[in-house]
């Protein structure tokens, strides 16, 4: 996988806002699809839409950041029986992300196939994130 470090969700929605709206297929197909990326991410939710086991898990890029207004979720599919620990998941916790990007949507985010994610260990800040998150 090429990784490219500095290619961030909230930069490609950035780039793609300085687009006309016709132009914008041609460029996600010649400029991102296929790219490798890995993200510090936090777990947002997932959504059970009817795969079996295979379900849609939403991440939001993780920290502060120049174009945080332009975040659009993250989305990857993954398989809860083959990856039984991400059962337990909550809102906020972190997570990094290595893929390619199988698809870029203007309006809802950005599609990941992964090669492989972590879970990190809960430190004290994420405490805090956590448990305000999930009062939602």
């Amino acid at each position: 996988m090429a990784n490219n470090a500095s290619l961030t969700p909230a930069e490609i929605s950035w780039q793609l806002h300085r687009l006309p709206a016709l132009d914008r297929d041609a460029f996600i197909a010649a400029h991102y699809l296929g790219q490798g990326v890995a993200w510090k991410t936090r777990f947002f939710d997932a959504i059970d839409w009817g795969a079996g086991s295979v379900l849609q898990f939403s991440f939001l890029q993780r920290g502060w950041h120049r174009h945080s207004r332009l975040d659009n979720p993250i989305y990857a599919y993954i398989d809860i029986e083959q990856h039984p620990e991400t059962r337990g998941l909550r809102r906020g916790r972190r997570i990094d992300l290595e893929g390619t990007i199988k698809g870029v949507d203007f309006v809802t985010g950005i599609t990941l196939t992964l090669e492989r994610f972590e879970i990190l260990p809960v430190n004290f800040f994420d405490r805090f994130v956590i448990s305000s998150d999930s009062r939602y």
